[in-house]
């Protein structure tokens, strides 16, 4: 009986600004086929797309090439492939700059695939006359009600591309806007000779998947179920995932890292933004986690079995951004005695000085600082104790223009001298942000052609 296939994933970053040595040490020391690389999140795609509109040539994460000049040299030597969605809002950019890397590295040969086809802003106006409903998934609006303020949309495309870039030979894959789910998918199909409509294993690679890709929150980062034990966190250890043919897996770390995978460290990833762990929605699959099993077999090794699944769903989510306004913002600190009632009578002063010099905003914000930043306001108490200590105020607003947003600090300066007593903490101007929202829609899947591309170094 022939022994059952398997390939062996080493997750090397789960986004971008995350620390290179976790992908360092996954090629150094594990035995690992692949280095799955993702970069991408929402909010990242609209600072790529914005860098992108200064210049033509950027566009795509720039971790990507002192990531990949520190793994690519163990990676030739070990036959180890790379596969990344770096390339963001530029893929084909990303992957230009890749061979130039190469090249300089003195990897000649390397063959680089760049997938595309996620990027449907050239054909909004296309889909539109063709009447597919692009409105927002979350309220129902038309998309007709910021078309002209959009500035990217991208579809979280499947595993497709990737597949056939591997079956090319690529040794290196450049993504735009996949799924997470699909770094690691992809080179499951490829080696383990899964179908594209073979949904239960498609099913149980998406879950697999799905607890690797977020780096170290499987192996006891973010882990609420009991940091405090997990050791050496400052030098933690990224999930290695071996993937048989049958659809199990077995989930470990590499030797003499940080961290610890455990059955409930994997479970708490397991649980994150799945929403109906029957139905897993993604663009490969949809996946039905509700009867995994999860075992702990050894030290830091977890097997994951009984995850199944069902046909892809029609659509394919699109993660459309768009220009939503500015910030304007004063943050200030009123001190002990009466801070509280200090502080409310800062915030009636700057917002009569704001009325005065007619100011405009389409939404306002009042948070305390270590009171309610992080909680609905409508639940938590106003901190209101005579006795604090300290009370830190931070007055925002969402404003249409920038100069309306520069009207917040220039109008909140005055509390030095001219407010309550016992202020500080307004600090220097703060830069004016621009706001960039997100537009969630669908779009049928068949509307959305992917294109690979390769290039030799």
């Amino acid at each position: 009986m022939a022994p059952m296939r398997s390939v062996t994933l080493g997750t090397g970053l789960a986004f971008w600004g995350d620390s290179l040595g976790p992908a360092v040490e996954m090629v150094e020391r594990a035995e690992i086929d692949y280095l799955c690389c993702d970069h991408l999140a929402e909010l990242t795609m609209s600072i790529l797309h914005k860098q992108r509109l200064k210049d033509e040539r950027r566009g795509f994460t720039s971790d990507v090439v002192p990531l990949l000049r520190s793994v690519l040299p163990t990676c030739h030597e070990k036959g180890i492939r790379v596969i990344t969605n770096a390339g963001g809002a530029n893929p084909s950019s990303c992957a230009r700059t890749i061979v130039d890397l190469c090249r300089d590295l003195g990897l000649q040969g390397k063959k680089v695939a760049v997938v595309t086809g996620d990027d449907i802003l050239p054909r909004i106006d296309e889909l539109l006359e063709a009447k597919v409903d692009l409105s927002n998934m979350d309220t129902g609006e038309p998309l007709e009600s910021v078309r002209d303020r959009l500035t990217h949309a991208n579809v979280y495309i499947g595993c497709e591309g990737i597949v056939e870039a591997l079956e090319r030979d690529a040794d290196i894959v450049v993504c735009g806007r996949v799924t997470d789910m699909a770094l690691y998918l992809g080179p499951m199909r490829h080696e383990l000779g899964w179908g594209a409509e073979d949904w239960e294993l498609l099913g149980a690679g998406t879950g697999i998947a799905h607890l690797a890709e977020c780096g170290g929150q499987a192996t006891g980062g973010l882990f609420s179920g009991g940091w405090k034990e997990m050791p050496e966190l400052e030098s933690l250890g990224y999930p290695v995932t071996t993937v048989f043919e049958d659809g199990t897996a077995i989930l470990s770390k590499p030797p003499e890292t940080g961290g610890g995978v455990t059955k409930a460290s994997v479970s708490e990833q397991l649980i994150y933004e799945i929403l109906d762990p029957g139905n897993y929605l993604t663009a490969d699959s949809t996946a039905d986690l509700s009867q995994i099993v999860l075992e702990e077999v050894g030290p830091d090794e977890v097997r994951i079995s009984n995850i199944t699944g069902k046909p892809a769903p029609p659509t394919l989510k699109v993660n459309m951004g768009y220009r939503g306004g500015f910030i304007g913002e004063a943050n200030f600190t009123y001190t002990w005695p009466e801070a509280y009632e200090k502080a409310r009578a800062g915030i009636a002063f700057l917002e009569e000085r704001l009325r005065r010099v007619d100011f405009e905003s389409e939404e306002t914000r009042i948070e305390y600082i270590g009171q309610n930043s992080m909680f609905d306001r409508g639940l938590i108490a106003e901190p209101d104790d005579p006795e604090l200590l300290e009370i830190v105020v931070r007055w925002a607003a969402r404003c249409p223009t920038e100069e309306q947003a520069k009207k917040v600090f220039t109008q909140s300066v005055p509390l030095f001298n001219n407010g309550p007593a016992g202020l500080s903490g307004i600090g220097t101007r703060p830069p004016i942000k621009e706001l960039f929202a997100l537009w969630p829609c669908l779009c049928p899947r068949e509307l959305v052609p992917v294109q690979v591309d390769l290039v030799e170094a």
